[in-house]
């Protein structure tokens, strides 16, 4: 995969943009796997390999695994929360439509009193017709708990679920934008496409596994033929005018921020789920549940 830096302007100042883009999770380990050259003059220490267990996780080789979808450090709490959380959602019953068929799954009676061919009728469900893009940004501070990390990830997928409920696709990308002087550098995951089914093993590794942007990302990072001295601090979150300018991220696009920019705490779900939905203003869209008034309610019942 051959990078080919792009050049925006804004503000009357010029940026060179490193960008990576991976279809799947698939695509970004056949890159890692392939063991792409590591920028020595800009990463002379490669980080990706050398940071501590302690704060990036598993080795380099294993986070590179993972991308099959085996991660499962503190997958079933994920989804035992993410399962109580959409009990919440008022459920939506899928539009079909009758389609009249020589064989199908119920007899249509006047078609047979006709003595018409078509004498059966299957129900095919309508197909999406409005579609919306989700993009997160998987950078976050040093101060961020885990907890807000899932809490972030269910919501994430949560949000999903809602749309579909409500017969709209789901574009899903997941991604890192950073800079430094006058490089950026972006690196984007397509991790869902509409009609396709949401597959909560391989979102998770993404979402919650702290290994995935501090071995995987960074060696992607390590990579780029950048200019600019890297190695130091491997870059600054890019401010988001910036960055929704690189990525074309416009008013109708969904962008989900840190943790704390979401205004997450980590610890009642329910509550998160209200500030997160509070923060992306999606009440005329789809109709979002209170979700601590359905959580007291369980409480009330003694649930």
């Amino acid at each position: 995969m051959k990078i080919k830096p792009s050049k925006l302007t804004l503000d009357n100042k010029s940026y060179i943009i490193y960008r990576m883009d991976f279809h799947s999770l698939t695509e970004l380990e056949m890159y890692l796997d392939g063991g792409p050259k590591v920028n020595r003059d800009i990463f002379p220490v490669q980080k990706s390999v050398e940071m501590p267990e302690s704060f990036a996780g598993e080795s380099l080789a294993k986070a590179i695994q993972y991308c099959h979808g085996g991660y499962e450090n503190g997958f079933e709490l994920f989804l035992q929360m993410k399962k109580e959380l959409e009990h919440a959602n008022v459920k939506y019953e899928y539009f079909r439509r009758s389609v009249p068929a020589v064989v199908g799954s119920r007899p249509h009676v006047p078609n047979f009193v006709a003595g018409t061919p078509k004498t059966m009728y299957r129900l095919d469900r309508v197909k999406e017709k409005k579609f919306v893009d989700i993009y997160i940004n998987l950078v976050y501070s040093g101060v961020t708990t885990q907890e807000q990390i899932v809490n972030r990830g269910i919501l994430a997928l949560n949000l999903i679920s809602l749309f579909e409920q409500h017969s709209i696709g789901v574009n899903l990308y997941a991604f890192e934008a950073s800079y430094m002087a006058n490089e950026i550098f972006i690196a984007e995951i397509k991790l869902k496409k509409p009609g396709q089914s949401l597959n909560v093993g391989k979102c998770y590794y993404p979402l919650c596994g702290r290994e995935f942007i501090r071995r995987l990302l960074v060696r992607v990072k390590e990579s780029m033929p950048f200019q600019e001295n890297w190695g130091r601090g491997y870059g600054s979150v890019l401010p988001e005018a910036l960055l929704k300018k690189c990525m074309n991220i416009g008013d109708n696009t969904i962008l989900i921020r840190s943790p704390i920019e979401m205004g997450l705490k980590g610890k009642n779900i329910y509550e998160d789920a209200d500030t997160f939905f509070e923060q992306l203003h999606l009440s005329k869209e789809i109709q979002v549940p209170k979700y601590s008034d359905y959580r007291n309610r369980l409480a009330e019942a003694g649930k």
